[in-house]
């Protein structure tokens, strides 16, 4: 059995905190996610940035990757800290668009709009 291609980085870039997702958002990389989202999250609120979540590479999001931008939203609340996400592809927007998340976030196409705010 193969591990799933998975992968998160955290960049800082024009007064945003910006976490990237490339691969599959499931139970396999859950615990991987929600470390370097926790550590992008701290960073954001700690200097007052906005946090831009990408998912323009993840090509599969499961009920665990949902569950992860649920919180970080509700999180967000606390802490002051602005999401932004970054979404194109069909595996991850309709899954927003269909469990009513969409709803919950400002969503782009692409990053620069959201980095900018």
């Amino acid at each position: 059995m193969t591990t799933p291609s998975f992968f998160g980085s955290i960049t800082q870039r024009a007064g945003a905190v910006v976490l990237a997702f490339t691969g599959e958002l499931d139970l396999a990389t859950a615990p991987d996610a929600r470390t370097i989202a926790t550590r992008a999250h701290d960073e954001a609120a700690a200097a007052h940035r906005r946090l831009v979540i990408d998912l323009r590479a993840v090509t599969f999001l499961a009920s665990v990757g949902l569950e992860l931008l649920a919180d970080h939203r509700s999180r967000a609340t606390e802490t002051g800290v602005a999401i932004a996400l970054v979404a194109t592809t069909r595996a991850v927007t309709r899954v927003l668009d269909l469990t009513g998340l969409s709803a919950q976030f400002t969503t782009y196409a692409d990053i620069e709009p959201a980095v900018a705010g």
